[in-house]
């Protein structure tokens, strides 16, 4: 019978936990790691909407790529996400940046979804770490592409509820791409030759700043620009575990709702 610890060690040969970022909180975040498992969870974030889908389904082990524990608890109330999953006896091992970075992870999935969508035609790191790992990506596009055009065609490949861009000046002929929150590397992606950037929550002064620089940011949200990371996790440990049951969840939604400005009642 496979073990918790059985899927931290899987996980760390492509995604090893010793790249995470000084500030993450990654690898067997809640759990015994000799604990059986014969059934698990893909999931973004663990709600405790995920806890009670896994208490029902009867799965032992949650693997996020969120980490369920990221700032220091000062207290545990009954009803938190951490003392749901003890009570059920829920392991949960959680990879954030080291999926982010590695070569199998969100990078692929990103470069997979909009590849031929948008025409890229060469590919470098955005920023490479001390490990030679890559956080994001800079595309070159066959053909230029117009703000609106990149905006509409990149909401519409990762499902999208809205986009949010500026008109940066000048059409995008490299394009840079990063998961999740991406707004800090706007300004290397201007200086590494980029006209745009697409990530997750760009601030205001993103907006402004770019805008002023004639670059444009492209913000998909957080959520879709990461929410492959499900699929991308089961389709990577499936194989390795024939006999564990493992599963996306299915409340993996995104934690925001959109309200139309505008729309009739």
């Amino acid at each position: 019978m496979s073990t918790v610890k059985d899927f931290y060690n899987a996980i760390n040969e492509f995604a090893p936990f010793s790249t995470a970022m000084s500030w993450d909180n990654s690898g067997i975040i809640v759990g015994d790691p000799d604990e059986e498992v014969s059934s698990v969870i893909t999931a973004l974030d663990i709600t405790t909407e995920t806890v009670r889908e896994a208490h029902e389904k009867g799965v032992q082990l949650i693997i996020s790529h969120h980490p369920v524990i990221f700032h220091p608890l000062k207290s545990l109330s009954p009803d938190s996400v951490p003392a749901m999953l003890i009570r059920y006896g829920i392991a949960a091992i959680c990879v954030h940046t080291p999926f982010d970075m590695a070569p199998c992870g969100m990078n692929k999935g990103l470069r997979d979804i909009l590849w031929d969508k948008l025409g890229f035609c060469d590919a470098e790191p955005l920023e490479v770490t001390g490990d030679g790992l890559s956080i994001g990506m800079i595309y070159t596009l066959a053909s230029p592409i117009e703000p609106e055009m990149a905006a509409e065609i990149i909401g519409n490949a990762l499902g999208c509820t809205v986009v949010r861009f500026n008109r940066g000046g000048r059409v995008i002929r490299r394009l840079a791409v990063s998961s999740g929150a991406g707004g800090s590397l706007c300004a290397l992606a201007a200086q590494k030759g980029a006209d745009a950037l697409a990530a997750g929550d760009f601030k205001h002064s993103d907006f402004v700043d770019s805008l002023n620089s004639g670059f444009t940011v492209i913000d998909c949200g957080h959520y879709h620009t990461e929410r492959i990371f499900s699929g991308m996790m089961k389709g990577l440990l499936s194989p390795l575990f024939p006999d564990v049951n493992i599963t996306e969840t299915s409340k993996g939604d995104d934690p925001v709702s959109y309200y139309p400005v505008g729309s009739e009642d």
